[in-house]
């Protein structure tokens, strides 16, 4: 796996990564250029526990040629490796003092299906915020609705309801308000993709004197291997352009993004401007957000110490095959709990079944399974698991999207 360890924002502003064996970030630190000098400005530090669970982040900042500690959290799991709690903690004179517990629940699948968030107020935890979401049989999200905690009583805030295509990308997502105890509209987003899945645009919509008003839309470019060249941002106010911009990415030979320039239109002409990146690394399986106007990343491949069916599976899981796109092979990983029977299909958007891989009886841990899309034509593919425990108590079953290109 590759992990950024240096990155530079324009050549004033230094962001440096340390990890463990397994790939986990230890610490980063921020530095801004003085007089030729890099100068500490402020660094947060993590450890976990055995089993690569982050149970305690620390935010420092640099003060008068000492680290000065400002918050602090601590998480907690459960037995499946599930994040159960987080509990904030602020550094004061007196010691650390509690500020904001975060609590969170899940479905049979592993969705996270609620969150509640607490505030310390004379010296008793107090209800602030909760959400609830819902999901589909594909497990993508359908619904979140947000609550207040307000005389005692939970209270209605806003919500939002998506909707998906065929093959599980996300068309539209509404989100409403509650007002004088009537749902109101607020915003939408429309989104479209090409013929391998990837977001072409991406458009929001408030609702206005009773009417959809277009406010700003998002537009993508991408090179044969799916990655994102550009993207072109426009604002717009009483239907008239009021502000545009555009990000440029590039890449290394193994789909790291290394670079990113942002721009604005300014009087006919593109000028150098602050944007905020979203850099993707690892074939798109991670990204990384940054502000500036030229940024630089570099990367470190990590090779852990220990093969991923050594490490104890947490819950039943479905990666996202990699590398995708692909051609022609990509594997597909998949991760047990417990000893199950495990069957594997690949479906085309016909749903008819391509290949199907009937793996049997296997032992708790990870799993690899090479696909080879030799002699298939070009597009998007879904593959789907079916798992059950050898006692017969759990099922899991999952879908997954690839994109197959030549």
């Amino acid at each position: 796996m590759y992990r950024p360890v240096v990155t530079i924002a324009d050549s004033n502003i230094r962001y440096s990564y340390t990890y463990n064996q397994n790939g986990n970030e230890l610490t980063w630190l921020e530095e801004s250029l003085s007089d030729s000098t890099w100068v500490n400005f402020w660094r947060g530090s993590s450890s976990y526990d055995s089993n690569g669970n982050k149970i305690e982040y620390l935010f420092q900042i640099w003060m008068t040629d000492t680290w000065a500690s400002q918050y602090r959290i601590i998480n907690t799991y459960f037995d499946n490796g599930s994040l159960h709690s987080g509990l904030e903690e602020r550094l004061t004179n007196t010691g650390w003092v509690n500020n904001w517990k975060y609590t969170y629940s899940y479905d049979q699948n592993g969705n996270w299906i609620t969150r509640l968030d607490e505030k310390r107020i004379d010296d008793s935890w107090v209800n602030w915020i909760r959400w609830t979401y819902t999901y589909d049989n594909n497990e993508n999200e359908l619904t979140w609705l947000k609550e207040i905690w307000s005389n005692d009583t939970w209270v209605n805030d806003s919500r939002q309801t998506s909707t998906y295509d065929t093959v599980g990308n996300c068309i539209t997502k509404l989100v409403e308000t509650l007002w004088n105890n009537a749902w109101v509209n607020e915003g939408k987003w429309t989104l479209t993709y090409d013929n391998v899945g990837n977001m072409l645009t991406e458009q929001y919509e408030t609702w206005t004197a009773d009417a959809w008003v277009n406010y700003w839309k998002n537009i993508y470019t991408y090179d044969y291997l799916g990655n994102v060249i550009t993207k072109q941002s426009e604002t717009r106010m009483n239907n008239a352009l009021e502000y545009l911009s555009k990000l440029y990415y590039t890449y290394d030979d193994n789909r790291n993004a290394i670079k990113g320039e942002a721009f604005d239109w300014v009087n006919g002409a593109w000028e150098s401007r602050v944007g905020f990146f979203s850099f993707s690394y690892n074939s798109r399986a991670d990204y990384y957000t940054i502000s500036g106007k030229v940024v630089a990343i570099t990367y470190e491949l990590i090779v852990t110490n220990v093969s991923d069916n050594e490490l104890s599976a947490k819950t039943y899981s479905l990666s996202q095959n990699y590398p995708n796109p692909f051609n022609p092979t990509t594997v597909i990983q998949y991760a047990l709990p417990y000893e199950s029977n495990v069957s594997i299909s690949v479906y085309n958007t016909l749903g008819e079944v391509v290949k199907t891989f009937n793996e049997g009886a296997k032992q708790t841990g990870s799993y690899n399974v090479n696909f080879n899309g030799e002699g298939l034509s070009s597009g998007i593919y879904l593959y789907s698991i079916n798992a059950v425990s050898i006692d017969g108590k759990q099922n899991f079953q999952a879908t997954k999207k690839m994109i197959l290109i030549k």
